[in-house]
Order: structure tokens, then sequence, then C-alpha cells
């Protein structure tokens, strides 16, 4: 409640300059006070060019002068709905029906913004009281569709919009609605109808050309939408958005000193709008002007520093271009190590590991960030990572007496460990078990970040990786489709390779993976994520490395063996525990299922078990059991445990309908 009374605090304020817009508009010389008719005038003409702020000033002595001028009310109501200010324009609307009787457009905005609320059921029983009393009312029949893309049903969406437009054949909101909903259902051939028909009907519509040029670029078909997204220009000279898809439109065709002079122009316009900044960066680091791309990455950053995705292009950047020495990556660093002691102070040990982790790739020569990351695996019970850490500190040449003496003492401390027994150093203990390839196909275009799939699969592999057992890689380049990524796995003699797609828009975003066998090509499982707020793309990347890292089975090796006991690669971070038995497979002799997540293995290449007796962090000590006579079991044998449980339906993320097509929803949104 206190957000939304500031809100409206703010709104309400902007009323205090409308004198001297009245000044301005109407003169100062003896005239009469304006009526609240000329207010009201003057607040539709702002309206209808989509200047939000100003409408809203006009409306508002339109209703100082004459408290009970209804229209003027849903007005205020249409325009605080545009500006997202949903609470805000239902008190409007609830006001204006004192006034207007027998109107459903009071009825279907408070739907609408109903809707925005996420109040769908009541959003739902206001547009089915409105179309009971007027079956032909199309605006009624514009929300029961987006409530139906909002819970998945968008062939359902479909049917609501071609009744509106049985209705009103010229309706430009039912046509660009259908052509959106229809190229999401893949009707492609249908959505260019629709567009056509728009086009034909509303041809000096500029939000009619840019949805065509937005579809006609869906499909490549560049220099159409090329043509289309000018033409919008034209109608309207400040159309930001459709200047920001012509820059898209000309990134995806490789003209990028166009992107940078369009997003130049769209900065000097309005230095805040960061998608230009963004944009602009990815073009000149296209252009090899590295400085510059990092320079307008910052300038972005500076005006919203939780970009994420901004930043993740500027870190990749950095990472790859600049030198370990360079002292900036410090200064870059220390926004992770922040965020990092944040999570920390709030016991989010597993977000403050990201941070801590993100810093150190960043700046690995970073003792600080080092010494706090360990700090937390010794909070959260990991002794003897911890020492490793040090020990690792001490190696790079950062010497001091504080570290020496933490590993004097954690040495003594750890000195009966399972490490020190068998002579083993566990910080470089190699226990990759999977081997993963991930791969992206470029959209044609995107409307928020363009390249996001592209960063996302690094950085999901990065993610990935950080678990011991993965092997992650990602395909740097685009690629054609699902046959050219089995190709290329196969060629990389991967066990899996998977597809990543990214969707978002201004405020929640979903990230969808799609695992397949290598060895036959078949699916083996798909997750999504979705997340909104603050963090949501780190929180998202975390979560899907989580969830892939549950789903694909456990696997271990024998390390060392002494008589009956053996000493295996698995531990306490791994999921171990006392008493867990592990299948002792030949070595090299466990291989993936055809069609799951899961591992297979030939009868006679079972040799025994194992039973897990003694564990630590990273390394345990079992028991050997042999299969038969002879005793076959040698160190570099595989262990798969027993019995080996599979539940990659029950570990994938649960991702609502409703947030699987934020882009959609946005799209669908915007139509005026």
């Amino acid at each position: 409640m206190g957000g939304n009374k500031k809100r409206f605090l703010t709104l309400v304020f902007l009323a205090v300059g409308a004198m001297l817009i009245a000044q301005s508009v109407f003169g100062t010389s003896g005239a009469k006070k304006p009526s609240a008719l000329e207010w009201y005038n003057k607040g539709k003409e702002e309206q209808d060019a989509q200047n939000w702020y100003t409408a809203i000033e006009f409306y508002q002595e339109a209703v100082r002068a004459n408290p009970s001028y209804g229209q003027a009310w849903l007005s205020l109501a249409e325009c605080t709905y545009a500006l997202g200010e949903y609470d805000l324009a239902i008190s409007y609307a609830d006001t204006a029906a004192e006034y207007l009787k027998n109107t459903t457009a009071i009825a279907n905005l408070k739907g609408f913004a109903l809707i925005g609320l996420a109040r769908l059921d009541e959003a739902r029983a206001v547009f089915d009281k409105v179309l009971t009393r007027y079956p032909n009312d199309t605006d009624a029949r514009f929300g029961l569709a987006e409530l139906d893309i909002f819970i998945g049903k968008i062939s359902g969406a479909e049917s609501y919009y071609l009744d509106a437009l049985k209705r009103q054949p010229e309706s430009r909101k039912a046509l660009l609605s259908l052509a959106l909903v229809s190229y999401e259902l893949g009707k492609t051939k249908a959505a260019k109808e629709y567009i056509n028909q728009a086009l034909k009907f509303h041809s000096d519509n500029p939000e009619v050309h840019y949805f065509a040029a937005y579809i006609l670029a869906r499909e490549g078909a560049w220099i159409e939408a090329e043509g289309r997204v000018r033409a919008a220009i034209q109608l309207k000279p400040g159309y930001d958005e459709a200047y920001s898809l012509l820059a898209s439109i000309l990134y995806s065709t490789m003209r990028y000193q166009s992107v940078v002079d369009i997003c130049e122009y769209r900065i000097s316009r309005d230095r805040k709008a960061t998608s230009a900044w963004y944009l602009k960066g990815l073009a000149l680091t296209r252009l090899n002007r590295i400085e510059e791309a990092i320079a307008a990455y910052q300038s972005g950053l500076e005006i919203d520093p939780e970009d994420e995705i901004m930043r993740t292009a500027m870190e990749q950047l950095v990472c790859s271009y600049l030198d370990i020495e360079d002292t900036r990556r410090t200064k870059w660093a220390q926004w992770h190590s922040k965020k990092a002691e944040e999570f920390s102070q709030k016991y989010q040990s597993l977000q403050a590991r990201y941070e801590y982790k993100r810093a150190l790739v960043l700046n690995p020569s970073s003792v600080a960030s080092r010494l706090a990351f360990s700090e937390i695996l010794l909070r959260d019970g990991y002794p003897e990572n911890y020492l490793g850490q040090l020990r690792f500190i001490k190696e790079q040449g950062n010497e001091s007496r504080d570290i020496d003496d933490k590993i004097e003492s954690y040495s003594s401390l750890l000195e009966g460990s399972l490490s020190n027994k068998w002579e083993i150093d566990t910080f470089y203990l190699d226990k990759t078990r999977y081997r993963i390839g991930l791969y992206y196909i470029q959209p044609s275009v995107q409307l928020v970040h363009p390249d996001s799939e592209q960063l996302t699969s690094q950085m999901l592999a990065e993610t990935l990786s950080s678990d011991g057992r993965f092997k992650v890689s990602a395909y740097t380049a685009s690629i054609s489709g699902y046959s050219e990524a089995f190709r290329l796995s196969r060629q990389g003699k991967q066990d899996y390779f998977g597809l990543v797609e990214f969707e978002e828009n201004e405020r929640e975003l979903t990230i969808s993976l799609t695992l397949y066998v290598a060895r036959t090509g078949n699916k083996a499982a798909e997750f999504k994520v979705y997340r909104t707020g603050n963090n949501r793309y780190a929180n998202a990347l975390r979560r899907m490395g989580q969830i892939v890292s549950e789903a694909l089975p456990k696997r271990a090796k024998i390390i060392g063996r002494n008589g009956s006991t053996a000493l295996i690669d698995f531990g306490k971070t791994d999921g171990a525990a006392k008493d867990m038995v592990f299948n002792v497979i030949k070595k090299d002799k466990v291989v993936t299922q055809d069609k799951t997540l899961g591992t297979i293995f030939d009868e006679q290449d079972l040799f025994g078990t194992v039973t897990i007796t003694n564990l630590s962090e990273e390394i345990s000590e079992a028991t050997i059991k042999q299969k038969g006579f002879y005793d076959r079991i040698n160190v570099g044998d595989e262990l798969i445990p027993v019995p080996e449980t599979i539940e990659t339906t029950a570990k994938e993320e649960a991702v609502p309908v409703d947030k699987q097509k934020p882009a959609l929803i946005t799209l669908i949104k915007s139509i005026q």
C-alpha cells in the first residue's frame, strides 16, 4: 500500500505545474479561466499522442474545474492504466462510474487493470458480466482473450479475437492480436493475412506498420521488415519502439555502424534508454571496437545497474579481451562481491557463493573475494574445502601471517582426514562424469536484449560447470537447428546436448533447456525456470543449474584401493551418506540410456558392490564386496548408486503457464 500511495502522490503532484501549462496553452492576458471542457480537449490531444503525463495534468484540471466530469475521470483511468498504475486506474474508473451510466468502457478498463494486478478471476467475472448484458461487446472479448493467453490457452484467445473480428471486421486491435497469436500457434500464413488486412484498413497507423515489421522480422524477411518499420517512423517520427526494432533488424543483418548511429540517436533523445546502450555495445563489439563497447555498457549500467543481461554482456567481453592485470576488473568484480556480502549477511549461502564465483571470474587474483568465498564454505560445514582455498591463495604467491596461521590451524585439525590418510589433494580432483554441449538457435529478432540466447548459453555453461561432475561447453555461434546440434555433439563426443531458449519482457524471464542424448539424438528431459523481481537472471541461472544437477544420476569412480577398502571420489558435497551402496562397473562400460537421463551397463561388466563406511567432503572409503569367485575390481572402475533412481519429471521446475510467454503477453498488451 505504501508504494501505491507514493505513486498516487507522484501523479497528483504533477498537477502542480498545470497552471504554468495553462498559461502557455490558453494565454494570460486577461482571458477567462479555462473551462473543464477546454482542459479535457487538450488532455485528449495529448492522450492521442501518447503523452500520458501531460494528458493526466490536463484531465486533473478538468475534474478540478468540474468534479462530476465522468468522461475526464475515465480518461484519467485510461492514462494511468497506460503507465501501469493499475490500482490508481481502478480508483479513477470507480469514480467515473458514479457519473457515467450505461457504458461498458469503464468495466472493461477495470477488467484490464485487474489483469495487470494478476487478479485474473475478478477480471474474468467483470468481462463475463459485460458480455451477459452486451453480447456484441468486442473489448470484453479482448479481455477474455488476454486472460486465456495468461493461462496458456492461446487457441482459446484466438477464438475470442475471431469473434471480435466478426463483429468489427476492420478492428485494428483484433487484426493485430490475431496476427501475433496466429504466429505463436505456428499459423504463419494466417498471421500474414491478418497483418495485410490491418495494413489495408489502417495504412496510416504507425502501430500497424510496426507489428507488420515485427512479424516479417520473425520470419527473416529483413528487407520488407525494414521497409515497414521505416514507414512507421515516417508516420510517427518520435516512435522510439520503432527505432529500437529498426536497430535490432539492422543488427541481425550485420549493419553494425548503422545500429550504432540509430542507438546514438535514441540516446540523444533519451539518455535513459538502456536498450540503446546495450545494443550499441553489441554492435561496437561486432565492429571490434572493444573499449568503446565497454564504455557503452558502463554508461547503460550507470543508468540501470540491475540490467543483469547488459552486465553479463560486458563481463563476457571483459573476460575475452582484457588482460587479467587490467585494474578495471577489480571495480567490476566488486559489484558482485558487494551483492555476495549482502546475501551472506542474510545467510543466503547459495546466492552468495554464486556472486563470489562471478567476482572471481572477473578478478581471479582477488584475495579478498576468495577469502570471503572460503569463509562461506567454512560456515556451511566444509572445512576441507576451506583449507583448499587457503592453500590455493598461498600457492598464487599471496602469503600473509594470517593465512599461514589459518592453514596451520586447519591442517592440524584435519590431520586425520581421508585426504591425508590416502595422500590425495582433493582440491585438484577431476570428478567429470558428463560432457554436455549447449547450443542455441538465434531468434530472428529480439525486442529487449538481442543475443540473449548466446549470453544465456555461455552463462548456463559456466553455472553448470561449477558442479565438478559436468564439463559443459557452450557453442559460441548460433546453429541452424536440432540436426546441427546433434551432429556437433556426436563429433565432440558429448554425452548430452542441450538447446537453450530464453524469453523475457521488462519484468519477467523464462529460461528453457531441452536435453538430448548425444548417442541417439532422443529427447531426454525438458526444464523451464521462470523468475521475476530483483536478481531474476542470476536466480534463474542458478536454479537451472540446480535442477539439472539433481536430475542427472550420480556417478563415481574408484580412485584408490587397499585390500577390501576402496577410496571413491564421492563425498558429502556430492550427496554421500554412510551405508550408501554402489554397483561397481568395469571402466568405460557405463553408457547413457537411449531416451532418458540415466545410465546402463551390461550385466557381465558388473563386478560387485562397494558400501560407504567413512566419508569426508569430496571422497569416501567403502568396503568392497566382489561378485563371483574372482576379484576383478580395480582403480578406475565406475560406480552407480544401488538402486539408481531417476526422477527427472519431479525435478523439473514447475513454471506456471501464464509465465511461459512473457514476450507475447507484453506485445498483446501494448496494442492501443
